[in-house]
């Protein structure tokens, strides 16, 4: 700092300032995590009621009737299976979000989107023996990346897409290069999003009205914009003028690899 002397008494305020300006860092970094995880607890206490409701209901309906019919019995044994598969998503879900709110960045190197587009959609096709799983894989696109939080992204869409298609639709990925960005778009021939929730569907535990199955857990959006925006990217939402919703997701290409 200016006026600083060079002296005994000037190297020691600067040794001062510099553990001062550390100590603030440590605190920021303590104040950030603190933040995290009281959102990871508000979150978790106010959307795990749902399904421990259902989940002692039904433990309660099976405990005190004895008239209770085996196809009532198997109804009940489903619900409880169903909404635990649900809580330990959600769980998941909110842990991955809670490291973000507390600044955890992701170890990137550089990748190829070409064949994880490629191994994505061959996996998602075994999964779906009805619906269409279409994949125009464009050029090779490298870019600095985690290559397992990409694939989780994909899934994400590519899930939500599932969601929202007949179970004869048709789901299209594809991978473009525009300039200095790779773009990854998921689309369907859905009944598309309302457009007052284009922006918001990327918000935590927000569910459209159109949307509103009980089968997610409303942060797999959330998830997919953090994981966009660790790689320097983004991820949007429009409807597709023909029908159904496309979602895209940018990423800068890797210059040194993409110029070499």
């Amino acid at each position: 700092p200016e006026g600083v002397t060079n002296d005994e008494v000037g190297r020691l305020e600067r040794s001062f300032n510099q553990m001062l300006r550390q100590l603030e860092d440590a605190y920021q970094r303590l104040r950030s995590a603190l933040v995290a995880q009281r959102r990871f607890v508000a979150d978790a206490s106010h959307e795990l009621r749902t399904p421990l409701t259902t989940i002692r209901g039904n433990i309660g309906l099976l405990l005190k009737r004895d008239d209770i019919t085996s196809d009532d019995r198997l109804a009940a044994l489903n619900d409880i299976a169903g909404e635990s598969e649900r809580m330990s998503r959600m769980v998941q879900d909110l842990l991955t979000l809670a490291r973000a709110d507390a600044g955890y960045h992701l170890e990137k190197m550089p990748i190829d989107l070409r064949p994880i587009v490629q191994d994505v959609s061959r996996q998602a096709q075994t999964l779906q023996s009805t619906r269409q799983i279409e994949l125009l894989d464009g050029v090779p696109a490298t870019v600095q990346g985690n290559a397992d939080a990409i694939k989780q992204l994909l899934w994400i869409l590519i899930d939500n897409a599932f969601k929202h298609t007949r179970e004869d639709g048709h789901i299209q990925l594809r991978l473009l290069r525009n300039g200095q960005s790779a773009a990854l778009t998921v689309s369907d021939d859905g009944p598309g999003v309302p457009a007052g929730d284009l922006e918001r569907i990327f918000e935590r535990f927000y569910q459209s009205d159109s949307a509103r199955s009980g089968e997610g857990t409303g942060l797999g959006l959330a998830i997919a914009r953090w994981i966009a925006r660790e790689h320097g990217g983004r991820v949007y939402a429009r409807n597709n003028p023909g029908g159904g919703a496309v979602f895209t997701v940018e990423l800068p290409v890797d210059k040194v690899l993409a110029n070499s």
